[in-house]
């Protein structure tokens, strides 16, 4: 008797308990999946919200490799996100034809031709919940650098374009969520939602006066990570 209701408190608690599967595990994956960037605004020469430029969907993919402490995660990230411009609006006059003075009026515009991309490097740390040899779930938050570079912003397909130093490499941070199903042992499939932020971009504009601007982007990801590594469990 004393038996059968040792095994039952026994299967009990590990009935109870989550398994841990991954913990003491190295794990190498990737995400990619889509990409809104939010209206991204221009204060030139000191005066603010002088350009406002609107994105059309993007997309942004991932690699990271990082260590299963538990309930604990930590990686390294590698990122690259890019997406094409769609429409200018703009206070002030904007350049025209390449090799000309001529200025087209302030105004709304579709645009012409070029798209933002932004390539980043960043530390992440996270909190897993759940089973995890099911389906658990995490959140997370990183810190890095990203290299934002504007590519040929352009109100028509021969105009000059709105920045002559398209490109800076700023502090980087990002929060994001989402959950992990285990296919196998040592495989997962990941789902996540990311939001990125880059501030403080300096850039030079057509006109030759400073320029400053920031970057943020909300990502939907898929991903697959790949567990090894892990102490053999008793």
């Amino acid at each position: 008797m004393r038996l059968w209701l040792a095994s039952l408190a026994a299967g009990t608690v590990l009935a109870a308990t989550p398994a841990m599967a991954r913990d003491g595990a190295w794990y190498v994956g990737g995400d990619f999946g889509a990409m809104i960037v939010d209206d991204t605004d221009f204060d030139v020469a000191g005066l603010d919200d002088v350009i406002s430029v609107d994105h059309d969907y993007g997309y942004d993919a991932a690699l990271f490799v990082g260590y299963d402490l538990g309930a604990f995660r930590l990686e390294a990230e590698a990122a690259y996100k890019k997406a094409d411009l769609e429409a200018i609006d703009s206070i002030i006059a904007l350049p025209g034809e390449v090799g000309t003075n001529f200025l087209l009026p302030p105004g709304g515009y579709d645009a012409g031709g070029g798209h933002t991309s932004a390539l980043s490097f960043m530390i992440n740390g996270m909190l897993d919940f759940g089973d995890d040899e099911g389906m658990n779930g995490f959140v997370g938050a990183g810190v890095g650098i990203g290299r934002v570079k504007y590519n040929s912003f352009r109100a028509f397909a021969d105009a000059r374009p709105l920045f002559e130093e398209d490109s800076d490499s700023r502090f980087a941070w990002q929060v994001f969520a989402g959950v992990r199903q285990a296919i196998s042992d040592q495989v997962d499939v990941t789902v996540r939602y990311r939001f990125f932020n880059v501030s403080n971009l300096e850039m030079i504009a057509f006109n030759g006066e400073d320029s400053d601007s920031r970057f943020r982007s909300h990502s939907l990801l898929g991903g697959l990570t790949f567990n090894f590594g892990a102490p053999t469990p008793p």
